[in-house]
């Protein structure tokens, strides 16, 4: 039984308190996909001493639930739900995006696939006339001159940064540097690599090469914007925190600080949205890392590959949730139905959904 506290946001109103509790939840998540039936996490609130719990921490066990947050004694487990505006034509956009077209956007890991859809997308939808696009080899990027002169064809200034997000320093020369061509009003931090691996062999260079551009590079972001009218603050997370996969801990551990810092950043006031992604039709470097086995298997769970036109409907739909994390996925209620209780836990509250895919 691995016990944090306040490391997840479980009732109305509660934000994350310890992100690195979060960050062991994806972790642990993982490791339980490894290792079924032998782990089960337990969030307790803030200031709760564990020699206490007996009784609690019993009843946990006598529960068979294996993700369990307890709040004045109840025993509260994580379940996915339909968000209210599930069809992304009907979602409504909020002010705070409106005003994207008055600054200049910030995307990291914008040369990779899914920067690029959703740096597009923010030109053409949005009215953005200013990009920061982030990455490692900036302009040298493969495929960068082509976006640059795609996108400056819509109307948009277009500014490429190499550089690391993760590295402090080097991130806040470079958003200096834009700030004195105009205001920063919006950041979508799409950065991210995946080194697969089980845990029983994943040493410290494994996990420090995969959570330093999601979680540094994400708490950069955080606190060097701090002072920006920054309206939108976007992080691209995935299932694999939320659902634990094999061989991808390290992974998992990366995501699910995202989802952490989107509910802390919202207590605190701030913009933020974690969105929650399942797999896209069109390869990126990290869905690129599946082999045919995780991609049956994940079909096997209910889970589709959304095409980028979906895409980038959802991506509308959860700024306009209202909600810290929305998972945004491919879904086959026919096939979790048939799945009955083999079917993840935490997806069988959509058995009910009578669409097919949402």
């Amino acid at each position: 039984m691995v016990v944090t506290r306040g490391a997840v946001a479980a009732v109305e109103g509660e934000g994350v308190v310890d992100l690195g509790g979060a960050a062991v939840w994806g972790l642990v998540r993982s490791a339980r996909a490894e290792f079924p039936g032998r782990l089960v996490l337990v969030d307790v609130e803030e200031g709760a001493v564990v020699s206490g719990l007996g009784g609690v921490l019993e009843s946990v066990v006598g529960s068979g639930l294996d993700e369990v947050a307890v709040r004045g004694g109840r025993l509260l487990a994580p379940r996915l739900v339909p968000a209210p505006a599930s069809d992304p034509a009907s979602a409504s956009v909020p002010a705070s995006v409106a005003g994207l077209g008055g600054g200049t956007v910030v995307v990291s890991g914008a040369t990779g696939t899914l920067g690029r859809v959703v740096a597009r997308h923010l030109v053409v939808v949005h009215g953005v006339r200013s990009l920061l696009l982030l990455s490692r080899s900036g302009e040298g990027a493969v495929g960068a001159s082509g976006l640059r002169a795609e996108l400056e064809g819509l109307g948009a200034r277009v500014v490429f940064g190499a550089v690391d997000v993760a590295d402090r320093g080097a991130l806040a020369g470079v958003l200096e540097g834009a700030r004195a061509e105009g205001r920063l009003v919006g950041v979508v931090h799409v950065a991210g690599v995946a080194w697969d691996g089980v845990l029983g062999e994943m040493g410290g260079e494994r996990l420090e090469r995969v959570l330093r551009p999601k979680v540094d590079g994400a708490w950069n972001l955080h606190e060097l914007t701090r002072g920006d009218e920054v309206g939108v603050f976007v992080m691209y997370s995935s299932l694999a925190g939320l659902l634990g996969t094999a061989g991808q801990a390290n992974y998992a551990a990366g995501n699910a600080f995202l989802d952490g810092l989107a509910s802390w950043r919202r207590a605190a006031g701030l913009p933020a949205v974690s969105m929650v992604w399942g797999l896209w039709e069109e390869s990126s470097g990290i869905s690129g890392e599946l082999g045919e086995v995780d991609l049956r298997r994940l079909s096997r769970m209910g889970l589709r590959a959304l095409s980028s036109r979906e895409g980038v409907g959802l991506f509308d739909a959860a700024l306009g949730s209202g909600e810290p994390v929305v998972a945004l996925t491919g879904v086959d209620v026919g096939v979790l139905r048939a799945g009955g209780e083999q079917a993840p836990a935490l997806l069988r509250s959509l058995v009910g959904v009578r669409r097919g895919r949402s």
